[in-house]
């Protein structure tokens, strides 16, 4: 029975110090000669140890502690992880992981714990570990260490620095994107001539450009896909996200920031033509679509004999246009005409059949609503069409004998359109005068 009462002994003075250091989880490093921590670690949700030690609320923490037993006699080792708050107070509690006492290193960890879990507010937060050795049949206070790590959790945020919103004419090469982040794993970075990064001209996370790590991106002077390449005097916009290591968004910036390069002076043997533009003819129609391209020699030198090519949908309007000779400098335009369709809106781009020494500037692309075409009624016609819509026998009457000889539509508009809204139903007679001219 003696026995049995020491048992029971050890436990209860187990349990009374779990609570006394769950308490006290802020205390100075304590090592008991029979078992020592040889080292404490805070990981992010990649496994990879951060500095400075920051974290956002909205990310998962691994905690991990490694251990040396020198203790013979142990049965069992066994470790807990407290967590506190900037207050002081004990936030997260784990007890229960534990390992057969050999002698030698030995160890334990708590994986992707969500900070949300734990989170009161911003500031320092302390983790701390306990390790304690079961010893069989001891009546004594069991061999234990502690040691404790501090850091920092803050409400999600990436704010950008650099280049600051705004900034004109840089001449950074290369160009080095900077923010200041709550704490992510890895970080996207996304550049684009459009703010809303609609199809985004750049982004990292692909094969050549990986997600950095750091809170900062020296964007490639020379990309592999030419379009990339920043023009001078472009409006750029740029934005951040932090992601953990499955690829969820734990921070992002606020509202992107703009910036521009200085331009510079083309030298005498760049080649530069820019479309810069696409334009519908005023009197195109769905069944005669016309089209006019404008380009321009923002190079060093003259081009002759240029290829440019026009597609409505997707396919090529046929003949393409060749542009005889464009000086530095010089703008031309180019008309197309492409025919019929059957769709009332149509996406056209414009792009000239080389590659020059700017990529980005050799294509544009622009949709369109076309209007329908009418053909002219005689007067007949109409009234033919007309009457048949007028429910007024008098009117009706009246007109027997007559021929007319002009028809007014109030408001104005296209009779066509609205003799074909009458056979459709999407229009009504809602009233007819006549005028007798003798």
């Amino acid at each position: 029975m003696e026995k049995i009462n020491r048992k029971i002994l050890t436990s209860g003075l187990s349990v009374l110090l779990f609570v006394v250091l769950a308490g006290f989880a802020g205390a100075q490093t304590t090592t008991s000669p029979a078992i020592e921590i040889t080292d404490i670690s805070i990981f992010d949700s990649a496994g990879r140890a951060r500095t400075p030690l920051t974290f956002s609320s909205t990310e998962g923490i691994t905690f991990s502690v490694t251990c040396y037993n020198n203790c013979k006699n142990a049965q069992r080792i066994y470790f807990n992880f407290f967590v506190c708050g900037p207050k002081g107070e004990t936030v997260f509690t784990h007890i229960g992981n534990s390992a057969v006492g050999n002698l030698g290193i030995g160890g334990s960890s708590i994986k992707n714990i969500p900070i949300s879990d734990f989170y009161e507010s911003p500031g320092k937060y302390t983790y701390t570990a306990y390790v304690w050795v079961a010893i069989p049949d001891s009546t004594s206070l069991p061999p234990y260490a502690i040691e404790k790590m501090d850091f920092y959790v803050y409400s999600p945020s990436i704010i950008l620095s650099y280049p600051a919103n705004g900034a004109r004419d840089l001449i950074d090469k290369p160009l080095t994107f900077r923010w200041v982040s709550s704490g992510a794993t890895k970080y996207r970075v996304y550049v684009d001539d459009d703010k809303g990064f609609y199809n985004c001209l750049f982004q990292t996370g692909g094969g050549e450009y990986p997600d950095p790590q750091t809170t900062y991106f020296q964007y490639p002077i020379s990309p592999q896909d030419p379009r990339q390449k920043l023009a001078g005097g472009v409006v750029y916009w740029w934005k951040v996200e932090g992601l953990d290591n499955a690829g969820n968004v734990v921070a992002k910036t606020p509202i992107p920031f703009s910036f521009t390069l200085k331009e510079t002076v083309p030298s005498a043997t760049t080649r530069d033509l820019a479309v810069m533009d696409v334009t519908l003819d005023k009197e195109s129609t769905m069944s005669d679509m016309r089209f006019s391209v404008l380009l321009k020699n923002q190079g060093g030198i003259a081009i002759s004999n240029m290829r440019v090519n026009l597609y409505v949908n997707g396919v090529p309007v046929i003949p393409s246009q060749i542009l005889g000779f464009i000086n530095i400098g010089e703008t031309k335009s180019l008309g197309f005409v492409a025919g019929a369709t059957k769709e009332k809106m149509v996406t056209v781009s414009a792009a000239i059949d080389f590659s020059d020494d700017n990529m980005k500037n050799n294509i544009i692309t622009k949709s369109f609503t076309l209007l329908p075409e009418y053909r002219y009624y005689e007067p007949w016609e109409v009234w033919k069409i007309v009457r048949n819509f007028i429910k007024d026998a008098e009117i009706l009457k009246g007109l027997e004998g007559y021929t007319l000889s002009e028809v007014i539509l109030l408001p104005e508009g296209d009779i066509g359109e609205e003799l074909m809204k009458l056979e459709q139903g999407k229009a009504k007679v809602v009233g007819a005068e006549i005028e007798v001219v003798k």
